[in-house]
This record gives structure tokens, C-alpha cells and sequence, in this order.
């Protein structure tokens, strides 16, 4: 897990490149930084990471396609990013290009829920988008190496 400092720092790039602060651009945050400590491509070697995400192409659920962006440099104008619409599921798959390292993270639905709840309840984006940079990975998401 990062240091709380180095998340802070990540949030804050990935809500310039979004535009705003929310809980589903800091889950794409976390995602983006759980794939490069596991899978650990190198610094110069970002070129070489691959991710599709699945999720409904809706806001805010699209928002996670940013915070991956920010944080592993895999974008639709470089190619290395591809986008599959779903009904519910939230889920990224990372690969490293001529290896066979890859790493599926899915989102937990009952997290989803609670954040759509709370959201139609009026609860801010920023506090709920600090409430996701702080709970435990185990809770948020589901990794699996592929």
C-alpha cells in the first residue's frame, strides 16, 4: 500500500486531469497503483503496461477510467487502454506486453452500492472520494493474478 503522502499526491494529479474530485477517480487511483506495486513494470517500461477496463460507461463509474489513466500512463490516445461497457460489474484487467504478467482487479459491488447510496443521499464527492483513499484494499476490491 502506498504512504498516505504518495496517495494524497497521486488523488491530487488524477482530479487535475479529471476536472473534479470523486470516489470513483480515487478507486481508479488505487487500481492504477495496486497494478504498478504488484506487477512492478519498470519506470522506464510504463510503455510496456496494458489495461481493459470493464465498467458501465456512465458517470460516475466512468470516472475510474481516469484515475487508471493517471496513475499507469494507459490511455486511449497511446493505445495501451481499451474500455468495455458492463450493466454492473467493475472490474480492470493489466497486462505487461511479452510477459506473462497480468492482474485482474475487480471493484467490490457491495462498495458500489454504498457509494451510490450515499451519493443519492447528498453526500459530497470529496468526503466520499477521502472515505475510499483510506479503506483497507481487502475491502475495496478483489486481485487476482492471471
Amino acid at each position: 500500500m502506498l504512504k498516505e503522502k504518495e496517495l494524497t499526491s497521486a488523488i491530487k494529479e488524477a482530479e487535475r486531469l479529471h476536472g473534479h474530485l470523486g470516489p470513483f477517480l480515487v478507486i481508479g487511483v488505487r487500481m492504477g497503483n495496486i497494478v504498478k506495486r504488484i506487477l512492478n513494470p519498470n519506470k522506464g517500461d510504463n510503455n510496456l503496461l496494458y489495461a481493459t477496463v470493464t465498467a458501465p460507461l456512465l458517470t460516475p463509474f466512468s470516472c475510474i477510467i481516469d484515475g487508471i489513466q493517471a496513475t499507469t500512463k494507459c490511455t486511449i490516445g497511446n493505445q495501451k487502454l481499451r474500455i468495455k461497457n458492463s450493466k454492473k460489474e467493475i472490474f480492470a484487467h493489466f497486462q505487461l506486453q511479452n510477459s506473462d504478467k497480468a492482474l485482474k482487479i475487480s471493484v467490490n459491488q457491495k462498495i458500489i452500492e454504498e457509494l451510490i447510496s450515499k451519493i443519492a443521499e447528498g453526500v459530497s464527492n470529496e468526503e466520499l472520494a477521502w472515505k475510499i483513499a483510506r479503506m483497507p484494499e481487502n475491502q475495496l476490491f478483489t486481485i487476482g493474478k492471471q
